[in-house]
């Protein structure tokens, strides 16, 4: 019920431990792969060239149908950023895509990194409405971080009805809305 009402969300094995007073880690890593064995939740990894850091540090989990998130999940309001990046997150699994989250070192967070081989080829950011400029620049800003340090070949930001490309020096952020991204043929 907890992941069910948190989707998206950044999680350690630790503070699952804490948040559901379980015993010990194991038991925690244990359920969340039958979870996971089942295809009911998958986990997506912090990206990182180092794949003992890409172990021990948190995952975000995804649910397999939005619908079963909303049946059973705690809900005050709903959330629609969160289900906008379960959807993106869905239809880069159905993809193939070999995808992670990142994050720097100041604690800015990209939502998908997508890697074909060596290359980073994607940066993704999605977000429900970026007409605040606080959020657009919080959305750009991740962006640019990632940018400087991963090079990825394409940055997007995946949002509900904007579409537009913003020229940051030598970078292209294209903004996309989320229904014209599902639609269109993906780039290998």
């Amino acid at each position: 019920m907890y992941l069910c009402s948190n989707i998206a969300t950044i999680y350690s094995y630790e503070n699952l431990k804490d948040i559901i007073n379980a015993k010990n880690i194991t038991t925690i890593k244990n359920y969340l792969g039958y979870l996971e064995d089942v295809f009911l939740f998958f986990r997506l990894s912090l990206f990182d060239y180092s794949i003992k850091r890409q172990i021990y540090n948190p995952g975000k989990f995804y649910i397999v149908d939005i619908g079963l998130s909303q049946t059973i999940g705690f809900k005050t309001s709903l959330n629609i950023g969160h289900i906008y990046e379960n959807l993106v997150f869905l239809e880069l699994k159905i993809q193939n895509k070999d995808i992670f989250y990142w994050k720097s070192k100041d604690g800015k967070e990209v939502d998908f990194i997508v890697k074909k081989g060596i290359k980073i080829t994607e940066a993704i950011q999605v977000c429900y409405d970026i007409n605040n400029p606080k959020t657009k620049e919080r959305e750009i800003s991740a962006l640019i971080s990632v940018y400087k340090e991963l090079k990825p070949d394409r940055c997007l930001i995946i949002t509900t009805d904007e579409e537009k490309e913003e020229k940051i020096g030598k970078l292209k952020i294209k903004i996309i809305p989320l229904w014209k991204w599902l639609l269109q043929e993906q780039q290998d």
